[in-house]
């Protein structure tokens, strides 16, 4: 009989403690049945700007109140992710106008009036996608509540969402405790206001209301941030092994639970998906409500690689069956190139500039790897940028291409920077190209400055080993209004990555995630042997080439270190190699790329050089 009454008080407690915290749906709008009509639109600027009805996502700006999805560059956006977009969802097109208004709109969208009377805890849910560009959401798009329509409350959807970013998550799951204001109230008005001036759009689906408090999944771990540990996306291929990866990763744990044995984990893959390497850390308990905490690995990766297209995902779980899996894991690429580019990016995604109004500069990092043989030359600088035709035409803009070497002395956490002047004293001007866009430009696509020695006037400029350098594009005050093009799926958190000058030098760029279009071409130094090395060191075979492998056959008396380079007529490098202690060997290089034409194959060591020419039919 004890043992039965205990068992009971456990289960009675047990429900009662389960009742407390169950959440129940009283109300919801899905807008399957279009824009109810008891609920009002309105611009409270008297401008025209309204909540509108759109029954498809794909649709775009069709006429009957969709507005334009913007996939194209720079914005690539997917169609609203809601759960139930396809049968109906509220939107504002802050875009219609085409141009920016003589004063903000206030797109305002209320409800008919809600009954909470016996309603406790209540939780409004929504969800949602927008993006803005020149009021940051955090301030200018917000839920408003009332009992009267007169006095409102107010409630932030986006926090820390600004202009910078520009876009929300697609779609953005809101959960919003609105009980002070709602709690058993017969009455409620819940309004969606948007402040702003030209923006792009925002979306609105699935609204609900709960009570018995907060409806939010109980389980919800993400990877909100991660280490991409690659110093460039695109480096070339015998360099790639000088960057050593180390990995760390910010997580959240946005569930109402804390989250019990969470285990994270980093994956390095190539293109078939097979593991390169693969680390972990276990993680004893996490925290519910926990934002952004860093956790560091202990695994090293030595990235020694062929060409091709990588990956380094992060993965976290714990205990729990999670409620959102699809943030529980994030992946980035980078290329091991079989060209001599270094580059932070695959391709513009977004065009920014300072806001201050004053000529700018904005530039990438790259520093050259140690042990190289060989000399080269940074001979072209690639980038792109776009205009606002209202603003400036975009044949007007004009900049100057500085490659910038950071002094020796400088530390290497840049701790004794010195930030203030352009450019100041930490670094030295080593070379530099004018540009003027042509009259047949196209915004958005790459440009070439060409590099000239600041000492020398000679063509390209001889690049150190394990040199640090700026590459940067000034824009000066008459082309302050050009907008860089910038890549924002990666972000080097952690490095020195993109950077930029305004009143002073920001080593941290416009933040972690904006990657510059501003990329790096090397070229052989010079293609004759000054200190010829014996035939025997170096021979190609077959020659011609038939396929897509260049064979380098090489011998050596003793074991000895070497930099193996191929590159066209002209020196343009194609590849570079980084060996160690080299005798008599075959090293096959593949080159699936490689266009039919003659070509020439190098390699230098402490005793000289010896470069051979073979061709590919």
């Amino acid at each position: 009989m004890t043992q039965f009454f205990t068992k009971t008080l456990f289960l009675v407690a047990f429900c009662a403690a389960h009742l407390l915290h169950a959440q129940t749906k009283f109300w919801s709008q899905d807008f399957s049945a279009g824009l109810p009509a008891s609920w009002t639109t309105a611009d409270a600027s008297n401008q025209n700007i309204t909540w509108k009805w759109c029954g498809d996502p794909a649709a775009g700006r069709d006429g009957t109140g969709c507005s334009p999805i913007f996939s194209e560059n720079p914005n690539f956006q997917k169609t609203f992710g809601a759960s139930t977009p396809t049968n109906g969802f509220v939107t504002v097109d802050s875009d219609l106008p085409g141009k920016v208004l003589p004063k903000a709109h206030i797109a305002q969208l209320t409800t008919a009036p809600i009954n909470c009377t016996g309603r406790n805890q209540v939780f409004l849910t929504f969800q949602t996608h927008i993006g803005v560009y020149t009021v940051n959401a955090e301030q200018g798009a917000l839920v408003r509540v009332s009992t009267d329509k007169v006095n409102w409350t107010e409630f932030t959807v986006f926090s820390g969402l600004t202009t910078d970013d520009r876009w929300s998550e697609n779609p953005e799951e809101v959960f919003l405790d609105i009980s002070g204001v709602a709690d058993n109230q017969p009455t409620v008005y819940v309004q969606w206001q948007w402040t702003g001036n030209w923006e792009y759009f925002w979306n609105v689906d699935d609204v609900e209301l709960y009570q018995g408090g907060n409806p939010a999944p109980r389980h919800n771990l993400a990877v909100s941030r991660f280490f991409y540990p690659a110093s460039n996306f695109k480096t070339p291929v015998g360099l790639i092994a000088r960057d050593t990866f180390g990995f760390f990763a910010y997580l959240s744990n946005k569930g109402l639970s804390d989250a019990t044995n969470v285990v994270l984990t980093a994956i390095v893959e190539d293109e078939s998906k097979k593991e390169l390497f693969k680390d972990s850390l276990k993680i004893a308990a996490l925290a519910a409500g926990t934002q952004d905490s860093l956790f560091e690995l202990t695994g090293i990766f030595a990235p020694n690689l062929p060409v091709g297209t990588y990956s380094v995902s992060y993965r976290v779980r714990a205990d729990s069956v999670d409620q959102r899996p699809l943030n529980n894991q994030g992946s980035s690429p980078f290329v091991v190139s079989s060209e001599s580019v270094f580059a932070k990016e695959d391709l513009p995604k977004t065009y920014t500039r300072t806001t201050q109004d004053i000529g700018w500069s904005v530039g990438n990092y790259y520093q050259m790897p140690t042990g190289l043989l060989d000399q080269y030359r940074a001979m072209r600088a690639a980038f792109a940028f776009d205009t606002d035709p209202d603003e400036m035409a975009l044949t007007d803009v004009n900049c100057t291409v500085y490659l910038l070497k950071v002094k020796d002395e400088i530390a290497a956490d840049f701790s004794n920077f010195e930030q203030a002047d352009y450019p100041g004293t930490s670094v030295d001007i080593v070379g530099l190209a004018g540009y003027q866009a042509p009259n047949d430009i196209v915004g958005g696509t790459l440009q070439t400055a060409f590099l000239i020695d600041v000492v020398s006037g000679d063509d390209g400029v001889l690049l150190q080993p394990g040199g640090r350098y700026f590459l940067m594009a000034t824009y000066p005050d008459n082309a302050k209004q050009t907008n860089h093009a910038f890549n924002t799926s990666i972000e080097y958190v952690g490095q020195t990555s993109t950077v930029l000058y305004t009143d002073e030098w920001y080593l941290g760029g416009f933040g972690e995630e904006y990657a510059a279009v501003m990329r790096m071409q090397m070229d052989l130094l010079v293609t004759t042997d000054e200190k010829p090395l014996p035939e025997s060191a170096l021979s190609i075979s077959p020659n011609p080439i038939q396929d897509a492998v260049v064979n380098l056959d090489i011998r050596f008396a003793i074991p000895t270190d070497a930099t193996i380079t191929l590159a066209d007529l002209n020196g343009r490098v194609l590849r570079i190699e980084q060996r160690e202690g080299l005798l008599s060997e075959r090293v096959p290089l593949s080159m699936p790329t490689l266009a039919a034409g003659t070509y020439l194959a190098r390699i230098a060591t402490k005793a000289g050089t010896r470069t051979v020419q073979f061709s590919k039919l």
